[in-house]
C-alpha cells in the first residue's frame, strides 16, 4: 500500500505543471507558466529601458516594459477616468478592434490599472494583443502579450497579463 502511495504521488509530480518563479519588474512581479521562455530579466532592477522579453511555446509574444513616467492623474479620482481613457486610446489605432478587458480600475494595492484586450491586423496577419498597465506614481510598468487571433490565443495572453502584479 506504502509503495502504490509513493508511485502515485511520483505520478502526480511528473505530470503537475511545475509552478512559476515571479519575475521582479521594479515596484511589480510578473508570474509566467513555465512554458514562456526566453532569457532571464537583468539584474533586478533592471534599468527602465530594458524589456523583458518572453516566447510561448505556441508561438504567443510577451513584452513587460517599465518607464519612469508619473501617473498622478490616475491617483486622483477627479481626473482617473480621462487620464485612463487617454491611456487605452494610445493602443487603439488603425487597424485595431477592441475586444474587452475590464475598465480601467484599481487594483491590488490600490495601483491604478488598465486592462485591454484588442485584435489588430498588420501586414496581413490578424492577431490579438492583450495589455495590462500598472500605473504608480512615479513609474509606469506594461505588459504586452500577442498570440495568433484564436480563442487560445486570446486566454493565453489574456492569461499571461493578468499575472502583472504590484509587489506591495
Amino acid at each position: 500500500m506504502i509503495r502504490a502511495v509513493a508511485l502515485a504521488g511520483a505520478l502526480v509530480a511528473t505530470v503537475a505543471p511545475a509552478a512559476a518563479e515571479p519575475v521582479e519588474v521594479g515596484p511589480a512581479t510578473l508570474a509566467l507558466a513555465p512554458a514562456w521562455s526566453g532569457e532571464p530579466a537583468a539584474a533586478s532592477p533592471a534599468p527602465a529601458d530594458t524589456p523583458l522579453v518572453r516566447r510561448h511555446r505556441d508561438g504567443a509574444v510577451l513584452t513587460v516594459s517599465r518607464a519612469p513616467v508619473g501617473n498622478l492623474d490616475a491617483w486622483r479620482s477627479k481626473t482617473r477616468g480621462a487620464y485612463l481613457d487617454a491611456v487605452e486610446a494610445g493602443f487603439l489605432g488603425p487597424g485595431t478592434v477592441r475586444l474587452g478587458g475590464a475598465r480601467p480600475r484599481l487594483g491590488k494595492a490600490e495601483v491604478p490599472v488598465l486592462d485591454l484586450t484588442f485584435r489588430r491586423t498588420a501586414g496581413g496577419t490578424t492577431e490579438v494583443v492583450a495589455v495590462r498597465v500598472l500605473l504608480f506614481r512615479t513609474v509606469t510598468i506594461a505588459a504586452a502579450a500577442a498570440a495568433p487571433d484564436t480563442r487560445a490565443g486570446r486566454r493565453l495572453v489574456e492569461a499571461a497579463v493578468a499575472t502583472l502584479a504590484p509587489t506591495k
